[in-house]
Parts: C-alpha cells; structure tokens; sequence
C-alpha cells in the first residue's frame, strides 16, 4: 500500500507539471510572436546548415568557412537576381498601380448591373482606387496635423520594427548554424538520461523534415513563378513579370497565398477585355491544378504530407493570432508539430510494445565508487 509521502510526492510532481503546462500556454498566447521569431530563425537556420553540410561533405573545409560561403551564396543569389530583374519588374509594378484600379472599377460597374451587386457595393468604399484612397489619406492628414504625424511615426515605427526583426532572425539563425550541437545537446540535457538519445532523434528528424519542405517549397516557388511567366508571355498579359514575381512570393503560404496571386492577374485581365480576364483566370487556374496535381507530388513525396483541411485551420488560427507572420509561419510549424506527434504520441505510445520488466531494469548497474549509472544504447544517427 502506498504510504502518506509516495502519494504526497506524486500529486506535488502532478501539479508541478499542470503548472508548467499552465505557465507554457500563457506564454505562447501571450508571446506568440516571438515564439515564432525564433521558430523563423531555426527555419533560417536548418537552410544555412542544410548548404553548410554540403559545402563540407564535397570539399571537407571548415565548417565556420562553409558557414561563411553559405551566406555569401544564399544573399549573392538574392542580390543578383533583384540587380537582374529589379528594374524590368519596378517598372511593371509602377504599371499595375494604375491598372488594378481600372479593373475594379470595372468590377464595380458590372456589379452595380444586379441588385444583389449594388447591396455588396453599398458594403465597401466608392472609390477603391490607389488615387482615391490616397487623396482620401490627404484629406485626413490635412485637416488632422495631429493625424499626420502619428500616421508618419506609425509607419516609421512599423519599418524599424520589421528591420529590427529581420535582424534579430538572421543573427539568431547563424547563431544557431555556427554551433547547432551545442543547441541540440543542451536542449537534450534538460531530459532524464534515458530519454536523451530518443530527444536527440526526434531533433534530427525534425532537422530532415524542415530541410525537405525547405528545399520543396523553394522549388515549388520557383516552377510556378516561371510557368506564370511563360504563360502569361504566350497570352499576351502585360506585366508578366510583376504577375510571376507576386506568384512566386504567395505561393510560399499553401491554400491561399497561389489564389491571392491570382487576384491582380485577373484584374489586370479585365482592363484589356472581359474575354481577356477569362483566359488568364483558366491560364491561372490551370497552373494551380498542375501545381496541386503533378508537380506537388513529386516534389514532396519525400517531405511530410499536410493535410490540407487541417492546414487551412491552422493556417486562420496563426493568422488570427499572430497576423502576417503566423500565416507565413504555419505551414511549417504544422509540419514540426506532426512530426513530434507521430515519434512521441503515436510511435512511443499507441504503437509501442510492452516492454518486460527485467528488460527495463537491466541497464542499472553499479560502477566501482559505488554509483549507480545507466547504460544507455548508441543509437547510430545519420547525418
């Protein structure tokens, strides 16, 4: 029979573990957005150690060297590739500020045909225009001085923060790529001893998963953003550029961000024919199926599978609870967050075998100070 002490240590272990528990979602709701500033940066990170470890395994240099190209690689492609189309695609988008609102305006004039179209009209601005918002913002800031400069320091506000956070990701992510032993063993040591070598698998598949979406997004990204380009070239759509460039970036948010995309294509569509928009929406609609049905598949068979429907739902969740960031961020966070599920819920869990008793007590033995030590078995990772 249990005594008083066993049963009084037991209920104070449970209620510490509640009060963590208790402690952690206060902290994640409270301070989500940092939480996913470091999950940004261990995202950054795992690209940097992803290039690193092979710049080592071809040419067995140094690893605070590789580090270094690595950098140089990854901003030298994105330096070259803005010095290559930045002044054809700032152009185009000069264009499309002109040319969007011209197809709402028509949107709005075959609207206001029906009568359900005229109730949705009453429901949004009359002048949706960049013009007409602007001389809107003019107004305002003329009549309110006070309004033009809290409107002015909101907005500086706003760039240094986004600055200051790009900052705060790309040092902690070659922080974190500098030593990535040092992180992943001091997280580990936080375990009992025994559970230490199942904490460092689960980090290492962790590590494989968020380089194989890495590597498939960024793949994904690019064959839809050229297959745009080339597309809307064949058809004639002006600022093609611009479109594929806006295709690229969105499709980096699964579910919504490719339709968002769409959006200004079709638009500008509308400002040639209406014949015109249908074709670029089939064009478009055509490269999402193509996207969805062929190209997604090859690309991730070998990264993990999201669901969508649970995605889209995490993905409104973030958006809700961390704006812009949470829904960049949600994809990937939902892929870590399977992964842990699989390894410790339903692989050490649900599908694990009883383990007999003298199994579970033959690593304890006694060393010669007469200390009582756990054999632990060396489990071979790769690399």
């Amino acid at each position: 029979m249990m005594n008083i002490y066993m049963y009084a240590k037991r209920v104070a272990i449970a209620a510490f573990i509640l009060l963590l528990m208790v402690l952690g979602f206060y902290l994640v709701g409270w301070h989500l957005y940092f939480f996913l500033l470091i999950f940004a940066a261990v995202l950054v990170a795992v690209m940097f150690c992803g290039i690193t470890t092979w710049i080592v395994d071809k040419t067995q240099m140094n690893r605070g060297l590789a580090l270094f190209l690595s950098v140089i690689l990854v901003f030298g492609v994105i330096i070259g590739a803005f010095w290559l189309i930045a002044p054809t695609v700032a152009d185009q988008f000069e264009q499309m500020r002109s040319s969007i609102p011209k197809g709402i305006k028509q949107v709005q004039e075959w609207l206001s045909q029906y009568g359900w179209g005229n109730t949705l009209l009453q429901k949004v601005p009359d002048d949706l225009s960049l013009s007409g918002l602007m001389s809107g913002q003019a107004t305002s800031f003329l009549s309110s001085p006070g309004s033009l400069f809290s409107k002015v320091t909101g907005w500086i506000s706003s760039t240094f923060s986004f600055v200051i956070d790009f900052f705060i990701v790309l040092i902690t992510a070659l922080f974190f790529a500098a030593s990535p032993k040092l992180y992943t063993e001091g997280f580990a040591s936080l375990f009992p001893l025994r559970n230490q070598d199942r904490v460092l698998d689960l980090l290492d598949e962790l590590y494989k998963t968020i380089k194989k979406w890495l590597v498939a997004v960024l793949i994904s990204m690019t064959v839809v953003g050229v297959t745009t380009v080339i597309a809307f070239k064949i058809i004639g759509i002006p600022m093609a550029y611009a479109l594929g460039v806006l295709a690229f970036f969105f499709e980096f948010v699964p579910n919504i961000g490719p339709w968002l995309a769409g959006i200004p294509a079709v638009l500008i569509g509308l400002t040639q024919s209406t014949q015109t928009a249908i074709i670029v929406a089939v064009v478009y609609f055509g490269i999402q199926l193509l996207e969805s049905y062929v190209f997604m598949p090859l690309i991730f068979k070998r990264a993990i599978d999201l669901p969508p429907a649970l995605l889209l739902f995490f993905q409104v969740l973030l958006g809700i609870l961390a704006g812009a960031l949470g829904l960049l961020l949600a994809a990937p966070l939902l892929a870590v967050i399977m992964v842990v599920v699989r390894e410790l819920w339903v692989k050490d869990v649900i599908r694990a075998e009883p383990v007999d008793a003298a199994e579970e007590h033959i690593g304890n033995s006694e060393d010669q100070g007469g200390r009582t030590r756990l054999i632990r078995r060396k489990i071979v990772r790769k690399s």
